[in-house]
């Protein structure tokens, strides 16, 4: 009788086992198809709530298990990635922006390339936020966070970028600078993202803050000179320590101590259509360009998140 009920005992423990096995097997398999219906959701909705909500999710989310490993997926970043070229789809911009994929063991990498330039761009996690890096230069292009809705575009990459290292075709990278300058207006307006977008922001109550706060006034007679060779007259401001330059169409650029109790510099530009950021006027008047370009150190802008 104990070998009966021993042998009962073994019958038993192995079909506990095989039923755990098949338990853990449908757990995974289950898990899988979630994904997918997530992943469907990431690359079909029209609804901007349903496609932040996806993206957060898929980031976060861990396909694989003990019992079922997915021989196909992307990296966390990627969804990042996806939820980019998506929400500008939905948006309805052209735009010369492409999208490459690559299989690396197990994994597909996601890339966004640019006609007219030879950049490729790939989103990589860091410090709890996705940075949107340039391949050939590893240079991050802008902050985002998805669960903290925050954008903020990079000041050194700027500089680096678009004004001392600068090797392709200036009218792409505009395009470029424009895209992604209106994806971070999409950002704000859809889903009350605070965005950061440093010397792209062309709103006139922008007021572009250095990094560092002290200025060496040297600066500000050079331009009173740069200007002067190229027709234009530096003017004192009235209210302020600085001084003004008034533009074609009635812009006007401003350099001055933002707040007398302390030494805090600024720029400011004032356009009434409220078009020309920074970043544009520096590129349409060459002695500015040079001018920011020699003093590129002193007139870095501070980033503010």
């Amino acid at each position: 009788m104990d070998n009966t009920i021993n042998e009962d005992k073994k019958r038993a423990t192995l079909s506990d086992k095989l039923l755990k096995v098949q338990s853990d097997l449908d757990a995974g398999l289950s898990k899988g198809r979630s994904f997918a219906e997530l992943f469907r959701t990431l690359t079909t909705t029209d609804d901007n709530v349903e496609l932040l909500d996806a993206a957060k999710k898929l980031y976060a989310f861990v396909v694989d298990s003990d019992a079922v490993i997915f021989p196909q997926k992307f990296e966390a970043s990627d969804y990042y990635l996806i939820f980019m070229t998506r929400l500008i789809e939905l948006s309805g911009l052209k735009t010369k922006l492409g999208l490459e994929v690559e299989q690396e063991n197990n994994y597909q990498k996601l890339f966004h390339t640019w006609t007219g330039t030879s950049q490729k761009f790939r989103f990589k996690m860091a410090n709890n936020q996705a940075e949107y890096v340039d391949q050939a230069t590893q240079q991050t292009i802008f902050h985002l966070s998805l669960d903290e809705r925050k954008m903020s575009f990079n000041t050194d990459t700027i500089n680096n970028f678009y004004f001392l290292n600068q090797q392709d075709d200036e009218d792409s990278l505009v395009d470029e600078i424009k895209l992604f300058t209106k994806f971070g207006q999409i950002l704000e307006e859809v889903y009350n993202f605070e965005v950061d977008f440093n010397m792209f922001d062309a709103r006139n109550n922008k007021v572009y803050e250095f990094d560092q706060t002290s200025l060496n006034t040297d600066i500000i007679d050079e331009l009173f000179v740069d200007a002067a060779k190229n027709g234009f007259t530096l003017l004192n401001a009235e209210k302020l320590l600085g001084a003004y330059l008034k533009l074609d169409n009635h812009v006007v650029f401003s350099i001055f101590q933002e707040i007398p109790a302390t030494d805090q510099w600024a720029i400011q530009v004032n356009d009434k259509s409220e078009e020309k950021s920074l970043f544009d006027i520096l590129k349409q008047y060459d002695f500015l360009n040079d001018w920011y370009v020699r003093n590129i150190a002193d007139l870095k802008l501070k980033m503010l998140f």
